[in-house]
């Protein structure tokens, strides 16, 4: 038995019907983990391939594309099976072609849509990841707090673990301070995000269809989903014209925008390094400046 006669087993179990793999090629699909698309002759699947110690990030993945489904806006990779084989773990999903039209306009349309699930608080029913960087979700009925502390100040803990000294600079420690106050003031209610929408984790099925896969879901100011589709690349006025028919972006997103899309850039330092802790000190000194 090796991890492939698992998966094999697995799927069987799921469909109710006997599959056996007769074509395997690796295909695209991020840095992370090894990616796979298999047949059995009549339906593919997509398969994520990691050491077991991704077994938690795995599931994350689950709980989150099943969020996304029940919101019935956005066609979503269905979750056939997911476990671990010896020093293995793996996701298998819906294979889906992304070779259909792009309409951001209906994207922005969909989005919305999704924005409006909402609760009664702040977090997620587990803590998932952002790209391999734990995400915490605890719930809390405070916005500001939330952002502050699951986010900014656990990045920066963890840049202060791998010698940073980010943490001493006056700059970061002033927008700690006064950001909870600044995050409430627009009065945000908690929607389901996707929560890593940036343009890679996205896309448009053959009949034109909207995708979302790869979430990092939780319940946020549903503005941290725009900031991210703005952070390395943008939408459009199409998306956005029609994003704001449905929902509204109040005034003082641009400032807001940063602030997100910091918690990306701090989460990059910890990931790859290199230039992305003094972007980070950029853009602090940069939201300062707009308070």
């Amino acid at each position: 038995m090796n991890v492939w006669q698992t998966i094999e087993t697995e799927i069987s179990k799921t469909i109710e019907s006997d599959f056996k793999i007769t074509y395997r090629e690796i295909v695209s699909g991020g840095d992370i983990n090894e990616s796979y698309r298999i047949s059995d002759g009549d339906t593919e699947y997509f398969v994520k391939c990691n050491d077991a110690i991704s077994t938690d990030m795995f599931k994350a993945e689950a709980s989150g594309l099943h969020a996304l489904q029940q919101t019935n806006q956005f066609k979503i990779p269905k979750v056939i099976t997911y476990g671990n084989f010896e020093n293995n773990c793996y996701l298998v999903l819906e294979y889906l072609n992304f070779t259909g039209s792009n309409s951001l306009k209906l994207f922005g349309e969909k989005l919305a849509k999704l924005h409006t699930t909402s609760l009664d608080r702040f977090g997620f029913s587990q803590d998932n990841f952002i790209g391999k960087t734990k995400q915490l979700n605890s719930w809390s009925e405070n916005w500001g707090e939330f952002f502050t502390e699951n986010r900014l100040a656990f990045q920066i803990d963890l840049l202060k673990q791998k010698g940073s000294n980010i943490h001493k600079d006056g700059n970061l420690i002033e927008l700690l301070k006064i950001l909870p106050e600044f995050l409430n003031s627009h009065q945000p209610k908690p929607s389901l995000v996707h929560g890593d929408l940036w343009q890679g984790n996205y896309g448009f099925s053959e009949n034109g269809q909207p995708v979302l896969y790869d979430p990092a879901c939780y319940y946020a100011d549903h503005e941290v989903d725009l900031a991210m589709l703005e952070l390395f690349g943008n939408p459009g006025l199409g998306f956005f014209e029609s994003y704001k028919s449905e929902l509204e972006i109040k005034p003082g997103y641009s400032v807001r925008k940063q602030v997100y899309n910091l918690y990306h850039i701090l989460n990059h330092a910890n990931l790859f390094g290199g230039s992305y802790e003094h972007q980070a000190d950029v853009m602090i000194g940069a939201i300062l400046k707009r308070f």
